[in-house]
């Protein structure tokens, strides 16, 4: 009798915590979403004029291409800030940035900086546990070669989204490159679609 007083006790608990609805892990909305470096704003002509001016000449990735990369190297040419412009934007507004260690072969602009930092402090150089504390659990985790590539997305079903809805975008992504633990690339904005 005791037995079964107890099972049903355990199954009344068990149907009325599945009744509840269940709690969104924290994180997984990407509240704090990084969407600027080197004071320069995804999407915002207006911070790449204010840092870059509007007549800045530098290195072009696939010039002839309609998601041409600008690149621009760090006073030391140690650091390389790659920054996309999307079809059909505004002449100075790019909706994707990468950082990442190395030269170009092909000298672009310096800029005034060591490192190029993000707008949530996010550098080349970070720890793993550092750059992860900063934006959550909800990453998906790859490997290429020694290298992991964590990577976060938010896509159109979260469109109230800080992020999606201040860019008017569908989705947004942040990936972050680590070798050994210790970040050596990252990159982050939204994709042509």
């Amino acid at each position: 009798m005791k037995r079964l007083a107890v099972a049903a006790a355990l199954l009344a608990i068990a149907s009325s915590a599945a009744a509840q609805p269940t709690k969104k892990s924290q994180g997984c909305e990407l509240a704090n979403a990084d969407t600027v470096v080197h004071g320069i704003k995804l999407g915002d002509d207006a911070t790449t004029k204010k840092v870059l001016g509007e007549d800045y000449r530098t290195v072009v990735d696939d010039a002839k291409s309609d998601f041409a990369w600008q690149i621009f190297a760090s006073r030391d040419n140690k650091q390389l800030f790659s920054m996309r412009h999307h079809a059909g934007d505004t002449v100075h507004s790019y909706m994707e940035f990468e950082v990442k260690f190395g030269r170009h072969d092909r000298k672009p602009m310096k800029l005034p900086v060591y490192e190029f930092i993000t707008g949530k402090g996010v550098k080349l150089g970070m720890k793993r546990k550092a750059v992860l504390a900063k934006f959550g659990p909800c990453f998906k985790s790859t490997r290429k070669d020694e290298n992991e590539i964590v990577r976060y997305e938010i896509a159109a079903e979260k469109a109230a989204t800080g992020v999606l809805k201040a860019a008017n975008m569908p989705q947004y992504y942040a990936e972050y490159e680590f070798r050994e633990g210790i970040l050596i690339r990252f990159k982050f904005g939204h994709e042509p679609v």
